[in-house]
């Protein structure tokens, strides 16, 4: 569907009320100290002298502070400086030819490419109209690709449950960070720090049982992971999870209720568990391009389509999984220190724009 021409595209500029966008700048304490750390051109960890001596026990301490605000053991972690290599790490790794890999539909598309690739078996679970996971459907003999919390609907799975289903399970903790709690049987998690407003470019994987895992990549040594990251990026993402607060959730309920008295607008699965931080509109009879446009022209900045491919906004197969059009889908994320005036501010251009 073409979005209706209605009135001039061009408007006049206002004040920038709110980047509701999955994107956002670092906090003043993370900036300054990643500047520092970059100003210390931090030497190689591995080394021996006194510099990488330094750079190693910072290095040890970050890991120390980010195992304890995850709750996850210091000597599980491994740092990845390439954060979209984290998911095929944290499944292949537990993934045999003998083992059926399950994943679900609202799963990130690099995970469902892993499920192109995988030799043995494959399960792609079905989820309802609220994103929830049909348990019934996972295999025993299987490793699970279990989603904590969906990055375009902030919806939360019943992890406790669904992990005691299968043999394996790799838990997917990018778009939730430290705001749910691993279930109590996993075997590898991946963090992103940009969920806890840490910087882009770093990653963290935690392996519950090494024994269980095997480096998927060639190698010699036996490693768990590449090696290579930025020190400064793990200490700023150390910094931004000690400062990291969750949203406050009635922020979200207020947005939900705000919006969906807009005709035309359906809040997707209002009802369901979910996150604070995250939800998803439709806006029917409308482009989600042309919404993003037009808010960007009254200075309000929102995503749509895949969170997966939002480059070329790809239409959402997570809304599509779900059983929602995915055309004139809005992707709107809630930040720390946003207000409910910022939300109205919002409410009222989509109002404008659609009416």
């Amino acid at each position: 569907m073409h979005a209706p021409i209605r009135g001039s595209s061009v408007h006049p500029v206002v004040r920038v009320t709110g980047n509701f966008t999955s994107e956002s700048p670092l906090a003043e304490v993370v900036r300054s100290a990643l500047l520092a750390a970059f100003d210390q051109g931090w030497a190689d960890p591995k080394k021996l002298s006194q510099s990488s001596a330094r750079a190693a026990i910072l290095g040890n301490q970050a890991l120390e502070n980010i195992a304890a605000k995850l709750k996850v053991p210091a000597d599980s972690l491994e740092v990845l400086g390439e954060p979209a290599l984290g998911h095929y790490l944290a499944i292949a790794g537990l993934l045999r030819d003998d083992l059926t890999f399950a994943y679900s539909a609202t799963d990130k598309g690099k995970i469902r490419a892993i499920a192109r690739s995988h030799r043995g078996a494959i399960t792609e679970l079905q989820v309802d109209d609220q994103g929830a996971i049909n348990s019934a459907q996972i295999p025993q003999n299987s490793v699970l690709s279990l989603q904590l919390a969906n990055g375009e609907t902030g919806i939360v799975q019943d992890s406790q449950r669904l992990a005691g289903l299968s043999n394996f399970v790799a838990v997917d903790a990018t778009s939730s960070g430290p705001r749910i709690a691993l279930p109590d049987h996993w075997d590898t998690a991946l963090f992103d720090a940009r969920s806890w407003y840490g910087p882009g470019g770093l990653a963290i994987l935690a392996i519950k049982n090494k024994t269980q895992f095997a480096y998927p990549l060639p190698h010699i040594a036996p490693i768990k992971s590449p090696g290579t990251f930025s020190l400064p990026l793990l200490i700023a993402a150390s910094v931004a999870l000690t400062n990291f607060t969750p949203e406050e959730a009635t922020l979200r309920e207020f947005a939900i209720s705000e919006l969906a008295t807009i005709p035309g607008v359906r809040v997707v699965a209002p009802q369901a568990p979910a996150t604070t931080n995250v939800f998803s509109i439709i806006v029917a009879g409308f482009n989600g391009e042309h919404l993003v446009r037009e808010l960007a022209a009254r200075s309000l900045d929102v995503d749509s389509g895949s969170a997966c491919s939002p480059a070329d906004l790809q239409p959402s197969h997570v809304l599509a999984a779900m059983g929602y059009p995915t055309d004139g889908h809005l992707l709107i994320t809630l930040k720390n220190g946003m207000t409910r005036a910022d939300v109205q501010a919002l409410v009222s251009a989509i109002s404008e724009i659609t009416s």
